[in-house]
């Protein structure tokens, strides 16, 4: 089981860093690409805010494909950074989720239906992701007392 959930966070992960990559070095081709909101669709205050967390993400998020591959070769220390990454991606898809809603909540223009729905999945996703590592992480580190 531990390989398994490794492969999907260095898969999940790796995607998602690679989106935040993308969007740090080039965020109209990331808007191309249908990563980032649409220009037309959005106002410059979410674009910019969109552009900025991008930046802070190529350091945040990196830590569950860094789980993942440490799940995988079954490195001692992948529970620890397994739960930090869980934590981030938790915090991650609350804060995007909490800030979108209220830039919406202002009349700030978030993207197309198609956009915001596609955008709240992957908060979900993460989510997920983040409850599950969290979880096992933690389950792991208890058995390991």
């Amino acid at each position: 089981m531990q390989e398994l959930i490794g492969w999907i966070l260095l898969i999940i992960g790796s995607v998602l860093y690679i989106v935040q990559i993308i969007s740090s070095t080039n965020f109209e081709l990331a808007q191309q690409l249908g990563i980032q909101e649409s220009a037309e669709h959005t106002d410059p205050l979410l674009q910019r805010s969109e552009r900025y967390t991008a930046y802070w993400d190529l350091v945040t998020l990196l830590w569950l494909p860094l789980a993942g591959a440490l799940m995988i070769i079954n490195h001692q220390w992948w529970p620890i950074v397994s739960l930090i990454g869980g934590v981030i991606y938790l915090d991650a898809s609350g804060r995007e989720a909490a800030k979108n809603i209220s830039f919406r909540h202002e009349g700030i223009k978030t993207g197309t239906n198609k956009q915001k729905k596609t955008f709240f999945a992957s908060y979900i996703l993460m989510l997920v992701i983040a409850i599950a590592v969290i979880t096992y992480s933690i389950s792991i580190l208890i058995e390991r007392l």
